[in-house]
């Protein structure tokens, strides 16, 4: 099997495929690529068992046949080459010659019929989205989600499929993240998947490119699919069931102040300098015409910043972690953002000015 296609053409889809491969595997085999060249389409495959992507060149010149080879490898003699250089791929039993110019690599194979592929063709919904807004979607959302968390259903997204409508949420059991789009879905029923974390982020970077292309989504009981143009990704779902969010999304919060984005993220950050990897909580404070960040540490110092506000209540003074407050009002895309307040030591919700979408929602620290 003989295949000749230029550099150009052949790396970034190495970067993108080979992104799902772990440094470490328990197989051999899933630290290689799935290389299959027919009819002139070289389709390429990378897996680790719980997501694999692939993608197709078209044109690519060479003889019909299979293989597979060791990704990092494959990539990074792809990426030492010149730009502008043709790359020839040979392959032949158990290796594969690579050569460019007066460069020449002779690589191990495996067996290409011992590649695993996730496999699935009972596809129950099927429906396009917008590429930015799924991005966008994402982006506000899967910050919140836990990190290796003993609840492994918190360790990913939850995306809920009502009728013409796609929502996203993530918790980690200390906040709480929600957004929600527009779709085209011909659907009177409500639907749940969660997908994991490492999946989240290889559909990131799937989404990178042109934001207005349309992605389609494929769901069945145990996988999500994604496909653009010549490449899909396929995911495991999470078996597990979400925790039910929506009473403390309706807490009664009585206190709503107005701030500007960039200057209560700037003001949060600074006085978070003094907290510690432990405990990175600040005590929000208001006072009529004030907002008090304040934050302390077993060193007995201390940092306060001062915003002005439009506050005219009583004073109430809440703590919370620093770092849940600025990803929240980082993931707002407006100049200013709304703090929902339950009262003295009570729960924070964020929001966009007249925007009921996306809500991110920060739960209180006692200190």
């Amino acid at each position: 099997m003989n295949i000749k296609i230029a550099r150009a053409d052949l790396l970034p889809v190495l970067t993108l495929v080979g992104s799902v491969v772990e440094k470490r595997q328990t197989l051999p085999i899933l630290s290689n690529l799935y290389f299959n060249l027919t009819d002139g389409k070289l389709n390429l495959v990378g897996t680790d068992l719980e997501v694999e992507i692939s993608e197709t060149i078209a044109e690519v010149a060479g003889d019909d046949g299979v293989f597979t080879v060791s990704s990092r490898k494959m990539l990074d003699i792809t990426r030492m080459l010149p730009e502008n250089a043709v790359i020839s791929i040979k392959h032949e039993s158990d290796k594969v010659i690579v050569s460019s110019g007066r460069s020449r690599y002779t690589l191990k194979t495996l067996a290409a019929s011992d590649f695993p592929r996730i496999e699935d063709n009972t596809w129950e919904e099927r429906f396009k989205i917008n590429q930015l807004s799924l991005k966008t979607l994402l982006e506000k959302t899967a910050f919140a989600m836990a990190v290796q968390d003993v609840r492994y259903y918190l360790n990913g997204v939850l995306l809920e499929l009502t009728q013409n409508s796609l929502s996203a949420i993530a918790t980690d059991g200390h906040r709480l993240a929600q957004s929600n789009v527009n779709i085209a879905l011909d659907t009177t029923d409500s639907r749940q998947l969660i997908a994991p974390r490492k999946a989240i982020a290889e559909i990131n970077r799937f989404l990178e490119g042109a934001d207005d292309q349309e992605i389609t989504l494929e769901i069945s009981k145990k996988h999500l699919k994604l496909t653009k143009g010549e490449t899909t990704l396929i995911t495991k779902l999470i078996d597990g069931k979400f925790p039910d969010f929506q009473d403390v999304l309706e807490t009664a919060l009585n206190i709503m102040i107005t701030v500007n984005r960039a200057e209560f993220i700037e003001a949060t950050n600074r006085a978070a300098v003094l907290t510690t990897d432990r405990f990175q909580g600040v005590k929000i404070a208001l006072e009529p015409g004030v907002m008090r960040i304040t934050a302390n540490n077993p060193e007995q110092e201390e940092a306060v910043e001062e915003l002005e506000i439009d506050y005219a209540g009583e004073k109430i003074e809440s703590g919370y972690n620093a770092s849940y407050l600025v990803d929240a009002a980082r993931a707002v895309s407006t100049e200013n953002v709304e703090l929902h307040l339950q009262g003295p030591d009570g729960l924070c919700i964020i929001k966009q000015p007249e925007d009921n979408r996306s809500i991110w929602l920060v739960m209180p620290m006692r200190f």
